[in-house]
């Protein structure tokens, strides 16, 4: 995993909202208000791609150069610097309770060797989802 990702994102004035797109994630775009917004929309974007490929242990896009991108008139082309600690660590994992059944020699089994069973059950249902670790 990468630490750093620069990536080339495209904004676009339209009325009253700020298009952002991606030339390097196809298909990916959101708006907003404002610059500083479209910023942080596009950081919002960004890191939730790369999340994603990395889940999946694929290999993030190089980054298109300036020259390579088709800009229309007045689109701006920006660069948005992604440092993946930070948003690694701010994405918010909101739990859920559960409540299940096991037989009770499974249980005594497992408390003597202090096994978490919510530990046990995430990584479960992810083998079973096919979601990678994170």
């Amino acid at each position: 995993m990468e630490e750093n990702y620069i990536y080339p994102v495209i904004l676009k004035r339209e009325d009253s909202e700020i298009l952002v797109s991606f030339p390097d994630f196809p298909g990916q775009v959101t708006c907003a208000e404002t610059e500083e917004e479209a910023i942080k929309a596009a950081q919002e974007i960004l890191s939730l791609c790369i999340r994603d490929i990395e889940d999946r242990g694929g290999e993030c896009p190089l980054p298109s150069k300036y020259q390579d991108i088709k800009l229309e008139e007045d689109d701006k082309l920006v660069y948005i610097h992604m440092w993946m600690p930070y948003f690694r660590h701010i994405e918010k994992i909101i739990y859920v309770k559960k409540t299940l059944t096991v037989p009770k020699w499974l249980d005594e089994m497992a408390k003597k060797k202090n096994i978490n069973f919510s530990a046990v059950l995430v990584k479960g249902l992810k083998n079973e989802l096919g979601i990678g670790e994170r």
